[in-house]
Order: C-alpha cells, then sequence, then structure tokens
C-alpha cells in the first residue's frame, strides 16, 4: 500500500507542478521539484534506514532511479501536452482608415459582435485590396495560444485571407471570446 501512495504522490505531485508553472519558468520548476525531491528521498531514505532489512536497501538505488525518470516523464510530458496549444479564431469586422498626422496609415477593424474592440494593421497588400474591392465587412483570423486552458498570447494572422502578422500593430481585441 505505501508504494502505492508513493509513487501515486510522486505522479501528482509532478503533474501540479506542471500545470502550476508558468510557460516561461517551467525549466526552473522543474529543477526547484527535482531538488525538493531529491532532497526529500536522501532525507526519507536516511530516516527509514535503521528500520528497514538489508534486502530493502539494496532496492533504495532502484527506486530512486525510477522515481527520477517517472518525474521527468510526467512533468514534461504534461508540460508539453496542455501549453503552448495554438488555435485560430475568426471574426467579421467592419474597417475605417486609421490616420496619424493627416496621413493615413492602415486601417483599424472594430469587430461587430464586440463593441470598443478592434485591431489597426498597416499593410500595402491589405490596404490595395480594400482600396480596390470596398467590402463592407471582413473576416479577421485571429491564432489563440493557450497553456493549460488559459490564454497567453494572441496574434492577427490574416484579414481577408491575406497574411498581416507583421504588419499587425496592435489593438484591443475581444478578450472574453479569447479566453473562451
Amino acid at each position: 500500500m505505501g508504494s502505492i501512495l508513493y509513487w501515486s504522490f510522486l505522479i501528482l505531485t509532478a503533474i501540479l507542478l506542471a500545470y502550476l508553472s508558468p510557460f516561461n519558468i517551467a525549466p526552473i520548476i522543474f529543477l526547484a521539484g527535482a531538488i525538493l525531491f531529491a532532497g526529500g528521498y536522501i532525507l526519507l531514505s536516511f530516516l527509514f534506514r535503521s528500520r528497514s532489512g538489508k534486502a530493502q536497501q539494496g532496492q533504495r538505488p532502484i527506486r530512486f532511479i525510477g522515481s527520477v525518470l517517472v518525474y521527468v516523464m510526467v512533468f514534461w510530458t504534461t508540460t508539453g501536452v496542455f501549453s503552448n496549444a495554438k488555435e485560430q479564431r475568426k471574426f467579421t469586422a467592419r474597417y475605417e482608415p486609421h490616420e496619424e498626422a493627416g496621413v493615413q496609415r492602415g486601417y483599424t477593424f472594430f469587430y461587430l459582435d464586440y463593441p470598443g474592440s478592434y485591431e489597426r494593421i498597416d499593410s500595402p497588400e491589405l490596404n490595395k485590396l480594400i482600396r480596390e474591392t470596398r467590402p463592407q465587412q471582413v473576416q479577421i483570423v485571429l491564432e489563440v495560444v493557450k497553456d493549460f486552458g488559459k490564454l497567453r498570447a494572441y496574434t492577427v494572422r490574416s484579414v481577408e485571407s491575406i497574411p498581416v502578422d507583421k504588419e499587425w500593430t496592435g489593438g484591443n481585441p475581444p478578450w472574453e471570446a479569447l479566453r473562451e
């Protein structure tokens, strides 16, 4: 029974550490967890050394190596599967020319279903398309990046199938829709 509890605790701790660590500091959390695990294992091994027989003492190095392998595999599998997950979302928007000091610098795209939300994009290809076709509405594709289901970042990938990620200058996206 003690062995089952030990392995269950090890696996759940590795999953919890992976879940709680932000993506950019996951290696630091991993190392801290490994150091705490090794320290705790050595301390418990020292405390229970006198109680156990010779047969159990010979199994300690094998159990320690197995524990390290399980910790590494569970932590990085959990982090890898549930972090940096990307998905694309499509939105409909209307547009207006964006001017700075009397000079047009691209367009501001206002999300139709989300008042107050907009994106500013200054792309020569997109500017040309809008001047030539003058559509009433355009389709914006956003890429959303999530870590463990929590929004980490977003970027505008395209407007009317024209890639604009490098010409995207920012905005105020529909946060509630991106967090869903």
